[in-house]
């Protein structure tokens, strides 16, 4: 397992303030949440979490390295510890499901195509949508691209996963 640790982070955008001095740690083995209500700054911190957003002050510890200081190459290899399931799915619009979800395999992995196919379709199958993976995202419903981009976010068997508001646009009935 991986530890997440933060320490002092501090983030605004402008004069506008969305958190100071923040420091948690994230065990290892452990489900967290961040709970909050809307425009609190929930998906800054996560995006902050795994670099996209840079602190104004404080320290991001992924497996022991601070990723507020590492290289765009470190940042890279450290990012592949993690699945990412965003609020809106952020699947590619001109992309089947099938290679969305093959995207981070073909991007991070040396594995021959055939590999791919098998673990995509594990993907596909376990997030119920055998039959799909050919759909565009605009041809499926917001629920089907949901679950399209947490079979993404599980993809590489990742070692922490985050996911931002994981039941927004959902069926309140399915999501009890």
């Amino acid at each position: 397992g991986v530890e997440v640790s933060v320490e002092g982070l501090t983030k605004s955008f402008g004069s506008q303030n969305i958190w100071r001095d923040v420091s948690l740690t994230l065990p290892e083995g452990e489900v967290s949440a961040l709970l909050g209500p809307s425009g609190t700054g929930k998906s800054v911190f996560l995006k902050t979490l795994i670099g996209l957003l840079h602190p104004e002050q404080g320290s991001v510890i992924i497996d022991g390295t601070d990723i507020t200081q590492c290289s765009a190459k470190e940042l890279y290899e450290i990012r592949k510890l993690f699945g990412v399931l965003f609020q809106d799915g952020a699947l590619f619009g001109s992309m089947s499901l099938f290679d969305n979800i093959a995207f981070p395999l073909r991007e991070h992995t040396k594995k021959k195509e055939n590999e791919v196919r098998d673990i995509v379709m594990e993907k596909i199958d376990l997030v119920g949508l055998t039959g799909a993976e050919d759909k565009l995202p605009g041809e499926i419903s917001g629920g089907m691209r949901k679950r399209a981009g947490l079979a993404r976010a599980l993809v590489l068997d990742p070692q922490i996963i985050l996911c931002d508001e994981p039941d927004s646009g959902l069926d309140p009935v399915r999501t009890a």
